[in-house]
Order: C-alpha cells, then structure tokens, then sequence
C-alpha cells in the first residue's frame, strides 16, 4: 500500500508517540512531499516530538513534486503537493487532516483518512486498547490543540465505546 503524509497526521501521532501506527496498519511505502518534509523538521516543533519525526521519516521515501494543478490561494504549497503526490498513485490512502484538502482529495476519487481515523482503525485492529484510544483522541484535543468539530468528536467517541 502506498500512504500520501501530509503534516498534521505525522506531528499529532509524534505528540502521542503513536508514530508506529502509520507503519502498522498501512505496511508498504509512506511517501512525504519535500514541502512536508520541511514543515516537519521546522525549529518550532518540539525538540521531542521533532526526534520522533525524524526517526519516523528514514522510514519514509521523499518526492519532490513540481504541480500547477490545484493552484488556489486557500491551499498552501505542501497541501497542493500532497494533492498532486496522492493523484499520482489513484490507489493511495491520503493521510490529512485538513478539511479543504480532504474535501477535494475525495472530489478526485482518492481515498483520505485522518489522525482520528488511524487511531480508531489502530483500536479496531487491537493495535491499542478502546480506551487507549479514546484517551488519545482526550489528549489530542484537550492538551494539543486539534481543532475538530463537536459531532466528529463524538462521532470518534461513539465508535470506540466498549
């Protein structure tokens, strides 16, 4: 399987040192626009969770992606990387969590999931515990500043109860 990262995913799993769950659910080749790439390794980031990501990304293949295609002010330069990368490989999973580039990665047929999504796919595969799972969903939101909507929350919420 090939995975499409896009930043938000990677840093949110580096804050939970859940990394390995990228790795885990989706074996085969986790590809990173060079955009992303440095957006990762950016001084603002934590000098912890930097460490993480770095050790995450000698697993991971860079591209450096050339596209006019998706030229929008409302996208940056690494969500249209991102976009043309996962367009490139139609039978990609896109792990964002960015809402404009969800919305058009799926108006081109691709397939997208999220941070939530991959935790609740790691609990559904027993990867973590329900519980483990829907801590990390608390903390996330509540200590790291994810932003997502109320019904998304509860929705995430709803399937991991058990």
């Amino acid at each position: 399987m090939i995975v499409v990262a896009d930043a938000s995913p990677v840093i949110f799993l580096a804050k939970l040192d859940r990394l390995a769950l990228i790795m885990d659910l989706f074996p085969g080749t986790v590809l990173i626009p060079e955009s992303v790439r440095r957006e990762l390794v950016q001084e603002s980031i934590p000098f912890e969770e930097r460490q993480r990501i770095v050790a995450f990304l000698k697993h991971c293949r860079g591209e450096t992606v050339r596209t006019r295609r998706f030229s929008t002010a409302a996208l940056s330069t690494a969500d249209r990387h991102v976009l043309a990368l996962a367009g490139k490989h139609p039978k990609s999973l896109l792990l964002t969590d960015d809402r404009l580039v969800r919305r058009i990665a799926m108006a081109e047929g691709l397939r997208v999931a999220g941070t939530l999504g991959v935790i609740i796919r790691a609990a559904e595969a027993k990867i973590m515990s329900r519980k483990q799972a829907r801590l990390a969903i608390e903390s996330l939101v509540g200590d790291h500043q994810l932003r997502i909507s109320v019904d998304l929350y509860q929705e995430a919420m709803l399937q991991l109860r058990g």
